[in-house]
């Protein structure tokens, strides 16, 4: 879209001359911009490498926000039968956090007593008898995400290497929802991010909204390998990107909530 609200100065700006601020006020303001029309959350991207001009995208808009068709171009592509293959109830997600490998055969568990069934995919079928485990990599965990409401609430169960099985609803968790309860927990956080920021020791700051809002370390030994698998070439590429992190969720000392990412095996971005 091109236009949005700054709430720290209730100034409503045009993308291109949003873009011409000196970088300082742009850092400051574009963590507290919200669509002019629904109040939503919203970011900025610059201009991209494509020569795609600055615009502005909300977090999502409001139902029937007029506003939202103009992000049309920065909306994630569908995801087709897999949504539905992944929400059927009694399915079981085996997270695979080998990038770049080929994908064990999805199969389902025989239950000890019932006939023998063939090995046919996400679907049980039948009488349901059967338990689909699905092997899924984090990336199209991250679609279903944003793309499929339902899921996010489901009780699944998902199964991540030398972590305690938990439900789908337990599990992942939307930035905006990261609290108190899940302080020092080992989860699948989750959303969209509005700018990144260099820190400390080379650090890269994935910031998903405010101050209050929790961000994400990205220390300077993994982002050559996060930028390359993404595609990314520089930082603001990844401003409006939706953002999947397996992690602990911490504590600064002035409060920040924070996920180091200590491994580029552990994330996926859309």
């Amino acid at each position: 879209m091109d236009i949005a609200t700054c709430v720290e100065d209730g100034q409503t700006y045009f993308a291109t001359q949003f873009a011409q601020l000196d970088a300082a006020e742009l850092e400051l303001k574009r963590r507290q911009l919200i669509c002019s029309e629904c109040r939503n959350p919203a970011f900025f991207r610059k201009e991209s490498r494509d020569g795609k001009g600055a615009c502005f995208g909300a977090r999502p808009h409001a139902d029937g926000c007029s506003l939202a068709v103009e992000d049309s171009g920065l909306s994630v592509p569908g995801f087709g039968d897999e949504q539905e293959g992944l929400t059927n109830f009694g399915n079981r997600i085996v997270v695979d956090l080998d990038f770049g490998a080929a994908l064990p055969i999805e199969h389902i568990d025989q239950v000890p007593g019932a006939p023998r069934r063939p090995r046919s995919g996400p679907f049980t079928g039948g009488d349901g008898l059967g338990t689909a485990n699905l092997h899924r990599r984090l990336r199209p965990l991250l679609r279903l995400l944003v793309e499929a409401p339902n899921f996010q609430y489901s009780d699944m169960i998902v199964e991540v290497a030398n972590q305690p099985e938990m439900m789908v609803r337990d599990f992942f968790v939307h930035c905006s929802n990261a609290g108190f309860a899940q302080f020092n927990q080992f989860r699948g956080f989750w959303g969209q991010l509005t700018d990144a920021r260099n820190g400390a020791n080379g650090a890269l700051w994935l910031n998903s909204g405010g101050q209050g809002d929790m961000s994400f370390c990205l220390p300077f030994e993994h982002q050559a390998v996060v930028m390359e698998r993404f595609g990314i070439e520089n930082k603001e590429e990844f401003a409006g990107a939706y953002i999947l992190v397996l992690g602990t969720l911490r504590v600064s000392q002035n409060g920040k909530m924070l996920c180091f990412i200590d491994d580029a095996a552990m994330m996926a971005l859309l």
